[in-house]
C-alpha cells in the first residue's frame, strides 16, 4: 500500500511538472546577467541563480496570494523530483510571497546534508516595480 502510494505520488508530481514547465516555455525570457526572468500572464514569477556550488537556485514569486499559492505547490513538487533524483536540472526550488508586503527581502541559505551552509542567496523584491521585474537575487560569499 505504502509503495502504491509513494508511486501515485511520484507520478502526480510528474504531471503536475510537466504541465508548469510548458506553461512556462511559452513565454519569452528576459536574460539579465545574473538571472533570468520568466513571467508568464496571471501566474508567479521565476527567477534562476547558478551558484558556484554546481547548484542553482530558483525563485518562484507570487505578487499576489493566488500566485504565491501556486508558487508554492510547484516548489514543492520541484524539491519532491529534485530530493528524488529525477530533476531535470539542479535547481533548489523556493517560493517566495511578494503579496502581502511593499516589498520583501529573505535570505536563503542552502545547506548539504549534515547542515553546512554551503551557498547564500539574498532576494530583494518590490511590488511596484517595471513589469516582470519584480525581483533580484544577490549570491553572497560563503
Amino acid at each position: 500500500m505504502k509503495r502504491l502510494l509513494i508511486a501515485s505520488t511520484i507520478a502526480l508530481g510528474l504531471a503536475c511538472v510537466g504541465s508548469v514547465s510548458v506553461a512556462q516555455n511559452q513565454t519569452p525570457a528576459t536574460n539579465l546577467p545574473n538571472f533570468t526572468v520568466i513571467a508568464p500572464a496571471a501566474q508567479y514569477e521565476t527567477y534562476f541563480v547558478n551558484l558556484p556550488t554546481g547548484y542553482g537556485l530558483e525563485a518562484l514569486v507570487g505578487n499576489t496570494h493566488r500566485q504565491y499559492m501556486q508558487a508554492e505547490r510547484a516548489a514543492e513538487g520541484s524539491e519532491a523530483l529534485r530530493k528524488l533524483g529525477v530533476a531535470s536540472q539542479p535547481f533548489v526550488a523556493v517560493a517566495i510571497d511578494n503579496s502581502a508586503q511593499p516589498g520583501v527581502a529573505e535570505r536563503v541559505l542552502l545547506t548539504d546534508s549534515v547542515q553546512n551552509t554551503v551557498a547564500i542567496v539574498d532576494v530583494y523584491c518590490k511590488r511596484d516595480a517595471p513589469k516582470g521585474k519584480h525581483c533580484l537575487l544577490v549570491p553572497q560569499q560563503v
